[in-house]
């Protein structure tokens, strides 16, 4: 409910439960007015952008980096409010979907809610844990820097989009922490079944549920034109808990299709304002080291460790639920030499070979996948464009001094005596 709450606050989560239509038509109007607030904001600083961004070296134009940071993480934060306005309907369908698991999940196991409440603790202190530091992360930059009006109120206006741009890496790796809290009660379900058969939370099927070792059904025996075969004989328990896992994962598996769909946008622009924001503040604290002006130097530090923070939440969630289902795969390896006649070996090799053939991934429309490749590509990037624009950074003369200046002069001036 927290959760929930502090995303409706930041206009990332337009509706509310299916039960509460009075809190999803307030949520809309939040998100909607945030839209209008925040388009005036890009307004008033492409107005005022002489006086926000004066350039204090030569009192005339604007200076550019800190435009272009303000102006694409307010552009940002517009375009995230727009997405969770347009994507509405889509979170909605995936929250009944990802409900809906819930259900099958507990006819397999007594414990799915105690794992899920576990789940959603785990995923709540990590969200209030990450807002405690991203508002420290902002006051001591508000406390190290900005004592000039003018950065003072650059500062306000910026810091808002940078907490929301931040709070949406966490509102995407919810969802897919919710879908990876269902994969791991069906790893250890499909456990189970490969090692004794029986589910953890459930008792083990006695002698009077149990199936006669002599029961010859049209389930238990093969019917060909010939002697007849032997009876073969199947517990249809875990046949069933078969089922169940399998249509399960492949609800789960549609449910992570929805969430790539339905974010593309958004965090496209997200990490289009993280690789400009870390190139400029880079760049802005490489010439500060080079001109020796040590003073704002740990705001730009602060700012860089707070955004590779959040991207680095997003992207060990999406490593997190694909390691879940590689190692699902894995484990149906140990079941699947059984006898021609076993159904449950025929049916976890059907199973391992879905596994196999759609693999669990999470990308940006296909333009990114979301692991831990992308960051590592992403500070290559940063590296190479710092290269490319240190090479065009300009250099400044240092001042020489009156005692140099002066010996050097007097040395120009002195009379070369040539010896007869």
């Amino acid at each position: 409910m927290l959760v929930t709450l502090i995303f409706q606050l930041c206009a990332l989560q337009t509706y509310a439960s299916t039960d509460a239509p009075l809190g999803s038509s307030l949520a809309l109007l939040w998100c909607i007015g945030n839209c209008i607030l925040y388009v005036g904001v890009l307004t008033f600083c492409i107005i005022e952008r002489r006086w926000l961004f004066a350039d204090a070296r030569t009192g005339t134009g604007i200076n550019f980096i800190p435009f272009i940071k303000t102006s694409i993480t307010i552009v940002t934060h517009l375009v995230v409010l727009l997405e969770a306005l347009i994507a509405r309907g889509v979170y909605r369908a995936l929250d009944v979907r990802v409900a809906s698991v819930d259900g099958a999940l507990g006819h397999l196991t007594d414990r799915a809610g105690t794992s899920l409440a576990r789940a959603r603790t785990h995923f709540r202190n990590k969200l209030l844990l990450f807002c405690a530091f991203c508002c420290a992360i902002e006051l001591g930059i508000l406390a190290l820097v900005y004592s000039d009006p003018v950065q003072l109120a650059l500062w306000c206006v910026t810091v808002p989009s940078l907490v929301i741009i931040r709070l949406k890496h966490l509102h995407h790796a919810y969802h897919i922490d919710r879908l990876t809290a269902r994969f791991d009660i069906l790893r250890e379900q499909l456990e189970s079944l490969v090692t004794d058969g029986v589910s953890p939370g459930r008792p083990k099927p006695t002698e009077a549920t149990a199936v006669p070792t002599n029961a010859q059904t049209s389930l238990t025996r093969w019917k060909m034109n010939g002697p007849s075969r032997p009876a073969v004989i199947v517990d249809r328990v875990p046949l069933r808990r078969m089922f169940v896992a399998k249509g399960t994962y492949l609800t789960l598996w549609h449910a992570s299709k929805d969430l790539n769909g339905c974010c593309v946008y958004s965090q496209l622009a997200n990490l289009l304002q993280n690789f400009i924001q870390c190139t400029c503040d880079l760049y802005s604290l490489y010439a500060l080291l080079y001109l020796n002006q040590l003073d704002d130097i740990f705001a730009y530090i602060l700012s860089i460790v707070a955004t590779f923070t959040a991207l680095g939440v997003v992207l060990a969630a999406c490593e997190n639920c694909k390691n879940q289902v590689g190692q699902m795969g894995q484990l149906l390896y140990k079941r699947l030499h059984g006898d021609e006649a076993d159904l449950l070996a025929k049916m976890l090799e059907n199973f391992s070979l879905l596994l196999q053939h759609t693999p669990m991934s999470f990308s940006l429309g296909g333009f990114f996948d979301m692991d831990f490749v992308l960051l590592k590509e992403i500070a290559a990037a940063i590296t190479t464009y710092m290269v490319i624009f240190i090479q065009f950074m300009p250099k400044e003369d240092t001042p020489t001094d009156a005692t140099t200046a002066s010996y050097s002069t007097l040395a120009n001036s002195t009379t070369t005596v040539t010896p007869e």
